[in-house]
């Protein structure tokens, strides 16, 4: 029996490692599980944040796709591709190239065209602008925006231990997602169209980070592909912690509608 696989493509300043529970629940259930770590990212223990920063900073989302697109061609099945925040945007550019059997993105980070300046996004992202502007890298947050805009809702032990991962990130990533209307590339762009699978998007209503507006707007790009679930009081970190069950449980309840669990995909 071929097992599915699935995906995970973690987000902003993280690493593969960070999926932790979240992966390891999926490989209960019965999926095989890829959690790759970005190219020029990992954990402070591991790397040289600092010496790779430079690196990781001339890096764009479409490196990003290339990087993912080349694994999935070594995967057995076409992957369940699912993603956090800016990594739900890489899921989607990634979704619209390769085959896939699904797509769950948490939390999303906007795509080309949208909307984006809410006022907790604001306070969060503004600061990074000149890094932005001249593709710096993006040092982690400091801790106090990451307890108030990021980890809100977390118990005081998961804030402290997941800020203790965080690595640096890519400015000119972000020049194309944030400030879309000045990359010729469109890097951001999304061929919503090309996406032949069902689509789940997740929201936390207490995320601060990347407002539920942007899960429920990407949502309504799929029209009748899509699924757009909001879960009452989780930050924007609902793969860990005390929302990481009921992010597991809104997409086993969208596995099963759509025959993607790993006895219906066997038979």
């Amino acid at each position: 029996m071929t097992r599915q696989d699935v995906l995970l493509i973690h987000g902003t300043w993280c690493n593969g490692a960070n999926w932790g529970d979240f992966a390891a629940g999926l490989e209960d259930r019965g999926y095989r599980v890829h959690t790759p770590t970005l190219r020029h990212h990992g954990h402070p223990h591991d790397i040289d944040i600092w010496g790779n920063a430079p690196k990781v900073a001339k890096l764009g989302l479409l490196d990003y796709v290339a990087d993912l697109a080349a694994l999935v061609e070594t995967m057995q099945t076409p992957p369940i591709i699912m993603g956090h925040s800016v990594g739900a945007l890489i899921a989607q550019l990634l979704a619209a190239r390769v085959r896939c059997a699904g797509v769950v993105l948490l939390g999303p980070a906007p795509a080309w065209g949208m909307f984006a300046m809410y006022p907790t996004m604001t306070r969060l992202w503004a600061r990074y602008l000149p890094q932005w502007l001249t593709g710096k890298p993006m040092y982690p947050v400091s801790w106090n925006a990451w307890v108030t805009l990021i980890c809100n809702t977390q118990p005081r032990q998961i804030q402290e231990s997941y800020y203790r991962t965080l690595c640096a990130e890519s400015g000119t990533a972000y020049r194309q997602m944030a400030l879309w209307f000045l990359d010729p590339e469109q890097s951001a762009r999304v061929d919503y169209a090309a996406v032949d699978a069902p689509v789940l998007a997740i929201a936390g209503s207490q995320d601060k980070c990347t407002a539920p507006r942007i899960a429920r707007v990407t949502a309504e790009k799929y029209g009748a592909r899509a699924t757009y679930v909001e879960l009452r009081g989780s930050d924007h970190m609902m793969t860990v912690g005390r929302y990481l069950p009921v992010t597991l449980a809104a997409i086993d309840e969208w596995l099963a509608a759509h025959a993607l669990t790993p006895k219906v995909a066997a038979e």
